[in-house]
Order: structure tokens, then sequence, then C-alpha cells
């Protein structure tokens, strides 16, 4: 952490110690403000800076390659205001010895790299660390201070956001105040694990201890990484976010203390144990997301349990009056609505045929129907005169009239309307004047579509089958709850019922519970574009449902859409699948310093695509030119939440590129464990070392400590 002025506070007593051999501590009781209490003297250094980028990971990755090819210490600059990290080579005393440098890096690539002047504090700088406190506490050091609690069940707080061991105040070089927490490893893992996953959202024990030995060993791979700065590691995604006690919760503080010492080994040396929040199915190998050499244990792997069965999942069996396709007037399969629609009770026959439903809807049938279906979708049934129902138009009418009311209808569609609606039909001028506002207002709603060949045939009957799916779809249109929405969570457990498939449990909102069969509910499949009928369907855990509940509070309707990311096992993320568009103008901007001088961007496509589907290099098309770039660093630029997508374009009417659509998969990097993949994992039933396994390939799990 880096400060002007901070406040360091306990619930108990806690001592003050200046950093100096022979200081004593002092007791304190309450709040003491720190805070640079002089400017610094100022020097003047010159620097070269190599890139600007908005995202700390690609300036960390120059950062390394700078330092292995140049004997020259390399810093990261960031500009607060504009959130830019500047990567810089160099600390020369003059202008003349930071351009001679400029030139090795041209020649070695860099040939936008370019001189810049910073201002520095120098040896004999005046700036001092104040400290101000209860009882006229007042203290000045350019050393710094140590603030320690009393004892380990006490808190030292830095704003108020309470930390654990010792808190350590110094002066940088940039007259700020570095604020380092000093603690031990398992102590500093209580509040990143939570802070990494929140075991709220993924609660399963095994995906928390496995992520627990993921970050130990990772945070043992790069101690030191800022030693140069007086730290180890970052409270941020450069290395692990760390949010000390606040952060932490009972089953991750569990996970961390049943894996104390456990750590990653790869050939006895310890790995870096990449992860990311949701890999979208699989993972990527290190080399080609990162344009480095192979990483063994870090390679493309699918997020998905080997074999066997998952713990929770279920096979469903549902039943069908229906053992045919039925086809309703607008050719779409009408099986569903006519189901549902005996499922609400819109019709209460006992059974239904395709012969019965084919045949012409009687005059009693139509009002009983329609009175239903009013009832039903909790509307209050207008006095309509039923006219002649035995044509399609004297049907459209009635059934309008009467469910949306005649009120309605006349305040929606106007003269105009029905001149243009009724003029795109083929055969609207057929259609009985009385007949044609109603037809019109179920046109405009989208609750009416004509025959295939876009007529409406009014004067020939209407079929029981088109009657009720008409009716069925304005029922749900009118009151839209009467489908339940949610996801399935795993398979019920109902008391002295032996079988665990006659009930779900279904998470809606932030609340999961259980739900029961009717015997035999109706079963659908969920595809784009189309409802399927089946007598079974497997389900393994986070697929949409959309359900009924009859008055006994059990399912008689169920509709499952299948995951779109399949059976892979960070299936339960958000960002399993995403989208975000960007304007190309947008897009242009946010690659302008990565693309360099091409001219005007016209287009952007993958160019090389990575073992999982990723696009690891992506060709940015200009007007001048055309440059390959490295897939990561555009996924940064742009603010995607991962490469692994495919391209939309939408254009303007002289055919250029309007703007750009990511339909997306997963959210960070891609490579080494999958956060969400590893709960997925555990909740079929897999314990952390298998996890881990999966996602580091040829590793050993031991004892480091």
């Amino acid at each position: 952490m880096d400060a002007k002025e901070i406040r360091i506070s306990s619930k108990a007593d806690y001592s003050v110690t200046e950093k100096r051999p022979e200081a004593s501590p002092q007791l304190v009781h309450g709040e003491i403000q720190a805070r640079v209490e002089q400017e610094v003297d100022e020097d003047s250094v010159y620097r070269i800076q190599v890139a600007a980028f908005t995202k700390m990971d690609p300036a960390l990755d120059l950062e390394k390659k700078l330092s292995r090819k140049f004997d020259q210490p390399v810093f990261i600059h960031e500009n607060g205001e504009a959130r830019f990290k500047y990567v810089w080579i160099g600390e020369f005393s003059s202008k003349e010895d930071a351009r001679s440098f400029l030139k090795t890096l041209v020649r070695s690539g860099y040939s936008d790299a370019f001189v810049v002047k910073e201002t520095v504090a120098t040896e004999g700088g005046k700036s001092t660390l104040a400290l101000r406190g209860p009882g006229n506490l007042f203290r000045l050091s350019g050393a710094g201070f140590l603030f320690q609690p009393s004892s380990r069940t006490n808190f030292i707080s830095i704003d108020g956001k309470p930390y654990r061991g010792i808190v350590d105040l110094s002066l940088n070089k940039n007259g700020r105040i570095t604020v380092v927490n000093q603690l031990g490893m398992e102590e500093y893992l209580l509040g990143v694990v939570p802070a990494e996953m929140n075991p709220a959202s993924y609660p399963e024990f095994a995906a928390l201890a496995a992520l627990s030995i993921a970050t130990r060993t990772y945070a043992l791979h790069n101690l030191g990484r800022f030693s140069s700065d007086g730290f180890d590691l970052s409270n941020d995604t450069r290395t692990q976010v760390y949010e000390g006690v606040a952060a932490e919760k009972d089953i991750t503080n569990e996970a961390v203390h049943k894996t104390s010492g456990l750590a990653i080994y790869y050939q006895d040396k310890l790995i870096d144990a990449m992860y990311m929040s949701t890999c979208g199915g699989r993972t990527e190998d290190y080399a080609n997301v990162f344009d480095s050499p192979p990483v063994p244990y870090l390679v493309s792997v699918f997020c998905a349990i080997e074999s066997g069965p998952e713990k929770g999942e279920a096979i469903l069996q549902g039943k069908h009056d229906l053992d045919q396709i039925i086809w309703a007037d607008d050719a779409s399969v009408a099986n569903r609505n006519l189901e549902f629609a005996r499922a609400l009770g819109i019709i209460e026959l006992p059974e239904m045929s395709p012969e019965f439903l084919g045949g012409p809807a009687e005059r009693a049938e139509v009002i009983r129907w329609v009175g239903n279906a009013a009832k039903i979708a909790q509307k209050t049934q207008t006095g309509v005169a039923a006219r002649d129902l035995r044509t399609r138009a004297g049907f459209f009418q009635y059934a309008a009239e009467a469910f949306f009311g005649s009120a309605e209808i006349s305040r929606k569609i106007s003269p105009r309307d029905v001149e243009y609606y009724m003029g795109n039909l083929k055969d609207g001028s057929s259609v009985p004047d009385s007949a044609r506002p109603a037809l019109c207002y179920l046109i405009q709603s989208g609750l009416w579509r004509p025959y295939p060949d876009n007529t409406v045939r009014p004067d020939e009957p209407v079929r029981r089958g088109d009657a009720l799916s008409l009716l069925l779809r304005w029922v749900e249109f009118a009151h839209p709850e009467i489908l339940r929405k949610g996801t399935f969570v795993s398979a019920g457990s109902v008391k002295d019922d032996p079988d665990s498939s006659s009930s779900i449990n279904v998470k809606w909102g932030n609340r999961t519970q259980e739900f029961r069969f009717s015997q035999n509910p109706y079963l659908f499949r969920l595809d784009p574009g189309r409802t399927t009928p089946v007598t079974n369907l497997r389900i393994i855990g986070n697929e949409k449902l959309h359900f009924h509940v009859n008055a006994q509070g059990n399912i008689d309707f169920l509709e499952i859409e299948l995951n779109p990311t399949g059976a892979a096992s960070d299936r339960y993320s958000p960002v399993a699948t995403w989208d975000t568009t960007l304007s190309r103008s947008v897009l242009a901007e946010k690659l302008r310093g990565l693309a360099g001088n091409i001219g005007e961007i016209k287009d952007l496509k993958p160019y090389k695509i990575g073992n999982s589907g990723r696009a690891v290099q992506i060709q940015v098309i200009g007007s001048r030119s055309s440059v390959v770039l490295n897939g990561y660093k555009v996924r940064n630029a742009l603010n995607l939440k991962d490469t692994w997508f495919t391209l939309a374009r939408e254009y303007n009417p002289d055919g250029s590129i309007a703007s750009f659509t990511f339909h997306g998969r997963g959210w960070g990097h891609g490579v080494g464990l999958c956060q969400v993949g590893a709960f997925g994992m555990a909740r079929a039933g897999r314990g952390y070392e298998e996890i881990l396994k999966t996602y580091y390939t040829g590793v050993q799990i031991r004892k480091a400590y």
C-alpha cells in the first residue's frame, strides 16, 4: 500500500516503535494519524519509457523481459489519474546518457521508446514521517515505525481495516508512505483465499482447500518479487489479492489450516501456481498466452471430471399426452403449448389426441377455454358477445376481445394500424372489418403469426389445437410469472422416499428450495428456437429451469435448458459465457498504443488459435498495414474478460464495420487452476488433490514446511 496519509488504530492497546536499533516501544491506546510532514528535496533523473499499458499484467510481463535482457533497473510507474502503467528502464543523470541507451533499445526492437524526465527524492531530502495521536503523542522519523498489537487476538487496523501481525510504515523514494503488513504465511493466506474466491458463492470445501494450496505455492514461489520496494508481495492482482482480517471466513480459515504447509512441486521445485476465475471449459498453454517458453505443468487441459457420475446429478422422467408432433398454423411445433394448456387446466379433457386437436373447435369449447385462460391469467374477462365462432376470423375477434378487452384493443390500434398490418398479409383484405382491430392487436403484440404462406385464411374453421396453443401463449404474455425460473442445484432427498429423482433442489434468487414432482410431469428440453418433448433427461448442475407448480406444490411441467458450456466444471460461473460490444472507433482508440502506425483500423480477426480455442494471436487490419499482436495483450487493452471468443460484426450502410461483438467464454488469462472449475469439480465429489492435478500437469503435492 502506498499513501500520503493513513490512520492506525486497534481495539486494544498496541505499541509503536521507531525503526532504530536503540528504539523502545511506546504503548498506545486510540487512533494515530501518520502522514508525510514535509516534501522531500528534489532532483531529476532520466529514464526510457518503453511502453504504456492500462493493465498491470502486460506491464509486469515487459518488466520481466527487459530485466532479463538489459543490465539496467526497470520500473513500473503508475499514473493514478490516467490509470496508466508506464514501463521505464534505466536511471541516468544526464539526458545524453539516456539518449545513448535509447539507441540500444531501438536496435533491439523497441522503436517506440523515448526519454522521460522524473523528479525523485535525493539522499539528503527533508521528508519526515510524522505521527500524531492520543495523549499529545507526536513523533517524527525518517526511518519509519513498527506497530504491533498487544496479543495475537488483537489486530492493527489501517484506515479502519484490521490486519494480523505487524504493520510497518516507511518513506519510499516518491516521498509517500509504504505500508507493509508483516505476518506469517498461514496468517497471510487467511486474508487471500476468501478475497480470491468468495466462499459465499462457492462454498465447496475441497475447492477452497485446493485454492489454499495454490495460493500458498504462488506466494512461496514469488517471495521477494518486490524486494527493491521493501516488501515481498503486493495486495492486488499483480500477485494475489489480500484483504486482511475483514475478508476472513470460517470455512476458508479451515481450508487454510487443514492444508497448512502443503505446496505444489514439479520435479522437486515449487511451481508458479497461476490461476484465474473462469477458464470457459478448457485452460490454455502458458507459452501461447504469454509468448514465452513452454512450462510443462501449465498446459491446456479440459475443465471437467474425467468420468463417473457427479454428486447430486439426476435423471428425470417425464410423460407426454401426444406421441407425435403437432404443428400449429404458423408452422411451429405446438406440443409444448398444448400440454402446458392441459397442465394449467385451460382444457379439462382426460386425454388429447391428434384427431381431436385437428378437428374444428366448437362454440361451447371456445367460450369455455377462453374463460379458463382469462381466469388463469388473472384477467377480468370482458363481456363480449360470442359471434360466429366457426371461422378463424370470428375466433380471433371473440377470443382477443374477451381476453384482452375491447377497450385495450381500441387504445392500441388505430385505423392506420389496421391498414398497415392488413395490407401486409396476402389475404388481409378478406378479413371482416369487425375482426381486423383484434387481429392487428395480436400481430403487434407478437401473439399471432400467419401461415407460412403469409395468409390468415379467415373463413376456415379454427382447429382445436390452434385455439389452445394461442390461448396458452396469451396466458404467458399476460401472466409471465406463471412459469417460475431457477437453476438446478441437485437431486432432492425427500424424506421416506427412496427415489431421489422424485424431487430437485432449485436455486432462484438467493434461496434454494426443494420441489417434488407430480407423477410423471411434462418434460421438455429447451433448445435455441425450439422446445423438444423428452421422456428422460440427465442433468448435472446449473441447468436453467422453467417450471410450473400446481396447487399441491408439485412440479407438473418442466423445461430444461442444457448448459451452454456442456459438462465443463466452471459452468457455475456467471461469466462462463459473456458478450461485449465495442464500436470500431472505441476499439481503435483502445488499440492505438499496441497496433502502432497502421493507419485507420478497419477490422480485427483471430490469427492463431490456441489449444483451448483462445485467440492467442490477433490480427489488426489498418488502412496502411496490418499487425499481428499477442491475444492476451489485446484482451487487456480492450478490457475483455478473456481471449476465448467468436466475433460478430455490425456494418454501416457503406459496408464499413460499425461495431464488433465478442461472444466469449471465461474470465482471466486462462492459465493454470480455474477457480470456479475447482468449485464444480468439488461439487461433483472430487478432492483437492485430484482438482490440483487436473489443472497442473505432472505435479506432486507435499509439505513445504
